[in-house]
Formats: C-alpha cells, structure tokens, sequence
C-alpha cells in the first residue's frame, strides 16, 4: 500500500484526503494545525501539495525537504505559474527525490467522484499511477512548466466563459428579457455547461458555498497575464468587481456572473454604461464630473474631471480646433434647454495599469458628440482626464 502525505487542507486537499484515505496510508498536515510538515513526510512514498499559491510550496517544501528520500515523490496540485513549476521541481529534485508538477481541472465534487482531469509534467512510477487513477484522467505533459502553463489556459478558459456568461446577462437585461428566460436560451448554447446546475444562483443572485472561489481565479488570470505578458478582458472585469466590493474573494465563482455594481451615481449627469463595458468606478467618476458639466453647465466640475495640463482637440463643423482646460471651460455658462432630453454613454472602457481609454458618445438633440478619452492615475490614487478628442456631427 502507497503511504500519501498531503500537505494543505484546504477544499482540494481535504477532498483529496477524504478520497484516498480507505484505499492507503494517508497523513496530513496544514498550517493552521500548526508543527513543521516534515513531521508528516518523514518515510512517505507520495507527497501531495495542496496549497494556495507558489508562495505557499516554496514555504512548505523549505521546512521538509531535509525529509525527504529518494524514493519519495512531490506531487504538486497547486496552480503555480510556469516558472514557478520548474523553479519548484529543481528545489526537489536536488534532494534525490522526484518531483511531478500535477495542477487538476476540476473541483471538490470532481475529486469525491474520481473525475477530476490531473495535468502531469512527466511519466508517473507505477505506484503514483494508481493513486492518481482513483482520482481521475490524467493528460501527460512535457515537463513541470508545460503542465503548469497548460492549466493556466484552462483557467483563462473559466474565466472568459464567466465573463461571456455575464456580458449574455446583461445584455439581457438591456433588453428587458426576463432573466430565467435567458438563462433557458444560454443552457441551449456553447454556455450549456457553466449554466447547468447553477440556475437558482444565476437567476437570484445568491451567495453559494464555494467551490471555487473568485479569489482563486483572479490569483490564476494574473498568473496567466504574467506568464502570457497579456491581459485579460475576463481578468480586468473580475479585479474591478473584487476593487468594488460587488463580489469577495471567497465567493463562488459562479457569482462573477451575476454581480452588479451600483452605477445609479451616474444618473444626474444622464450618463449610463453599454452593457458591452464593464466598469471601473474609479475611472468612471471624472467621466462622470465632465457629463456633470454638460448637464449642469457649472465649468467648476471639469477640475474634477481633467488634468490641470489637459487639452482638447477635435472637429467642430468641419474645422480642428484645439483648447486649453481654461479656454474649454468658457464653453459651459448654463445647462442647455433641452438638458432634460440629452443622454450620455459609455461605449468603451480600457483599463491598463495606470492609464486608461475611454469613449463616450453624447446625444445632444440634432448635434451628436463622440468624446474620445486617455486618462491617467495620479500619486493619490484619482483617476483624471489627459487629453480628450472628439468628433461634433449635426444629424
């Protein structure tokens, strides 16, 4: 019989335990129980890590790799990034033991059936094949790395099905189609998988217990933007809802779909969001101050909005003009007659860092602005205009 050691009892690593534990020796250790897990490694054949981040192993394999033998192999679950993986492995391997880098897709429901799908850089010795066949399929991969880049696309993958998910919902709703409705007409599409067993969720909102938390997955869409050097439109929406305080980070991933921030703040400068954007609140409000001196006429709120170097350039009946902040406030003396008729919207929102793109479109009676937008972070943390580009058309 394979003695296993599982190092983190966490969701993961408990399930695991709990699945292996009638069929070998296990022993478990986890931080919060306190004592060194060297205790527990000392004479096992297979030690699995469960733990939350590169971080975590690195701590944990530097208090019990002096335990470890070479007949002892490393089998690391964790979601790590790919230089993490082979950084990792070397740490092993240097004490004669062997190390399998074996992130899985699937979570604590997958692990008590036996189907989870374990990623594993490199051939297993007989006696981890046979653990790792009680708890599901497993995908060889080249090395350490490439297991650990592989699920960092299937995570991407989560996240943009979240994030399509939630953009069909709000689409919805823009539309004014009952959601249950909706949620009918997703479970017939290529979202069938996602929206099967979450409808009471996905229809009310509710807080699920979690088995994958939306921490966890925006922790692997950054990892997945550091080792891909991109960024995701999936991961950029979660980081914003996580800023708003719409979703926390042990909630259920399923609630990234559902998940509302409050915008009605918007609504004194007639100014909405197209369900195409999702928003970031900090950058909203000096868009909002500069649609708040269109509605109200006060030039004061565009110290809100612009940066005091600010310039604004565009096409005015055919001519390029160009104005400093001071000259551009001149513009604005009083809300205009129709003010109660004008709406404003968002189009496009791109958040990068510190800088930021945004497009908004103003629909003044016969006279349609498109207003173009580079912002930029301040040291305190606002947000505020640079420049602004736009283009006046009489319909």
């Amino acid at each position: 019989m394979t003695s296993v050691t599982v190092l983190g009892l966490g969701r993961m690593g408990s399930a695991i335990a709990a699945r292996l534990g009638p069929h070998h020796d296990v022993r478990a250790w986890t931080r919060s129980h306190g004592g060194s897990p060297a205790d527990v490694v000392t004479g096992t054949d297979l030690v699995i890590l469960s733990l939350y981040d590169g971080p975590a192993c690195r701590d944990v394999l530097a208090a019990c790799l002096g335990s470890l033998s070479d007949r002892t192999t490393v089998l690391n679950t964790t979601t790590v990034s790919p230089d993490e993986a082979s950084d990792l492995e070397s740490r092993v391997i240097a004490t004669g033991a062997t190390y399998l880098h074996a992130p899985v897709m699937g979570s604590t429901p997958a692990v008590a059936e036996g189907r989870l799908t374990i990623l594993l850089g490199g051939k297993p010795s007989a006696h981890v094949e046979e653990v790792l066949d009680r708890l599901g399929e497993t995908i060889v991969a080249a090395d350490a790395a490439e297991a650990a880049a592989l699920k960092l696309v299937a995570n991407g993958v989560l996240g943009d099905s979240v994030s399509t998910l939630r953009r069909a919902l709000t689409r919805g709703a823009a539309l004014g189609l009952p959601r249950a409705v909706v949620l009918d007409v997703l479970g017939r599409t290529a979202l069938s998988r996602f929206v099967d067993g979450r409808r009471e969720v996905l229809e009310t909102g509710g807080r699920p217990s979690a088995t994958f938390t939306a921490g966890t997955l925006a922790k692997d869409l950054a990892l997945l933007s550091g080792a891909a050097d991109t960024t995701s439109e999936a991961s950029t929406t979660f980081e914003a809802l996580l800023a708003a305080g719409s979703i926390g980070p042990d909630d259920d991933v399923t609630v990234l779909a559902v998940a509302a921030q409050d915008l009605t703040w918007l609504a004194d400068a007639r100014l909405d969001v197209s369900p195409e954007v999702e928003p970031d609140a900090a950058v909203l409000r000096p868009l909002h101050a500069y649609a708040l001196t269109h509605a109200t006429g006060d030039a004061s709120y565009l110290a809100r909005a612009f940066l005091p170097t600010a310039h604004i350039e565009g096409y005015r009946d055919g001519q390029l003009l160009s104005w400093d902040l001071e000259s551009f406030a001149g513009l604005f003396t009083a809300p205009a007659p129709d003010e109660g008729q004008r709406r404003r919207r968002i189009e496009r929102l791109d958040v990068r860092g510190s800088v930021a793109t945004a497009v908004m479109s103003l629909h003044h009676g016969e006279v349609e602005f498109t207003d173009a937008f580079v912002l930029v972070r301040r040291p305190d943390g606002e947000w505020r205009i640079a420049n602004k580009a736009y283009q006046r058309l009489t319909r």
